[in-house]
């Protein structure tokens, strides 16, 4: 798979989420971008978000991050936050990423150990760590791309390797004022929601994303040999889980 080296690329981007990582990184610090879901109200999201440093990051981040050994993959590693504190840790660490855009930002920072890849594609090594982060496993789309990564995944692990990723259960979102859950079962796997980017004039593609409740997760590892371990819960139902 292609390697992207530092300086490479840097331009305007016509995806939204491209540009406005570019914009912030080169000095705009109140860059701020729109998420429209099909499943929520429309969220305005500062760019600092994504480029934020441990101490500014979650629970469930944090203890990820120490659970992380030996030579470490971050699979849609986005703007770089995690890569960068385990790389600042002394670490082991590569990136995956898809987005050119993204590539060429995250080869201007402090790693330089890219892939610009597809995961399903990438194939180039193994590792002891694949870190899937800020909903990382959404990018499989639905449930059958969970299936298929989970297979996929199992060859990009060394012996006693580990999969991180955290998720959402959604299922508050269908939660009645009594309490009760109304789903509409003729509209697929509720946790399957589809995004759209916009940043000042640019309007992102639609695209699927995916949260999964540690039930089903649970399910998926085991079909697919995965021993599947719940390491953390909040108060916002989020979620840590480790595959091994």
């Amino acid at each position: 798979m292609e390697q992207i080296g530092i300086g490479q690329m840097k331009r305007k981007y016509n995806d939204p989420f491209e540009q406005a990582c570019w914009d912030y990184y080169l000095g705009d610090k109140n860059a701020t971008i729109k998420i429209i879901s099909n499943k929520a109200d429309d969220e305005i999201v500062p760019l600092s978000y994504f480029f934020r440093e441990l101490n500014q990051m979650p629970e469930i981040e944090k203890i990820a991050l120490d659970l992380c050994q030996g030579e470490i993959l971050d699979v849609g590693a986005g703007s770089g936050c995690h890569s960068i504190e385990l790389y600042r840790k002394g670490h082991a660490i590569s990136l995956l990423e898809i987005r050119k855009g993204l590539v060429a930002l995250l080869s201007e920072r402090e790693i330089n150990n890219v892939y610009h890849a597809d995961i399903f594609n990438f194939t180039d090594k193994q590792f002891d760590t694949l870190l899937m982060l800020m909903n990382g496993i959404g990018l499989v789309q639905d449930l059958n791309g969970l299936d298929k990564i989970l297979t996929h995944i199992k060859s990009l692990l060394k012996p006693g390797g580990q999969l991180l990723i955290d998720s959402s259960d959604l299922m508050y979102l269908y939660q009645e004022e009594d309490g009760s859950i109304l789903l509409n079962l003729n509209e697929g796997y509720y946790g399957e929601v589809e995004y759209r980017f916009v940043y000042k004039e640019l309007t992102g593609e639609l695209f699927k994303w995916l949260y999964v409740d540690f039930s089903t997760l649970y399910e998926y590892a085991q079909k697919n040999g995965f021993t599947c371990e719940l390491i953390f819960e909040d108060d916002h139902y989020n979620y840590l889980a480790r595959l091994y």
